[in-house]
């Protein structure tokens, strides 16, 4: 199982209270359309720039990068921005070990 986190950014823009309207109904869209985790990032106030994070599991690699970047084109032709940059991260689940293999994997101390 394999998961990824995603940061798109949009390009600058006046902000308003329609385009924080328009983010909204955005992301509304994309936990629709793809069944994933989407949120707003930043403040627009602050920034000056819309971005959003999505998160999302699949059974590949190969099938969590094609959602990305189905995602990421929904996003260019939704009308809401340019995407001006796109960050992901993704793994596979298993890279996270507990505590106890951590321990297991610790050199034996030598008695000497």
């Amino acid at each position: 199982m394999y998961f990824a986190v995603m940061k798109l950014t949009f390009e600058a823009s006046e902000s308003s209270a329609q385009d924080r309207k328009a983010l909204a109904a955005l992301i509304e869209k994309i936990r629709a359309r793809f069944k994933v985790c989407a949120m707003p990032c930043e403040s627009m106030e602050e920034s000056g720039q819309a971005s959003l994070a999505i998160s999302s599991l699949a059974h590949s690699d190969e099938a969590l990068g094609k959602q990305l970047d189905a995602i990421s084109d929904f996003c260019e032709s939704s009308g809401f921005g340019r995407v001006e940059t796109e960050r992901t991260l993704m793994d596979h689940i298993d890279a996270f070990t507990s505590d106890d293999d951590d321990e297991d994997e610790e050199e034996p101390s030598n008695s000497n």
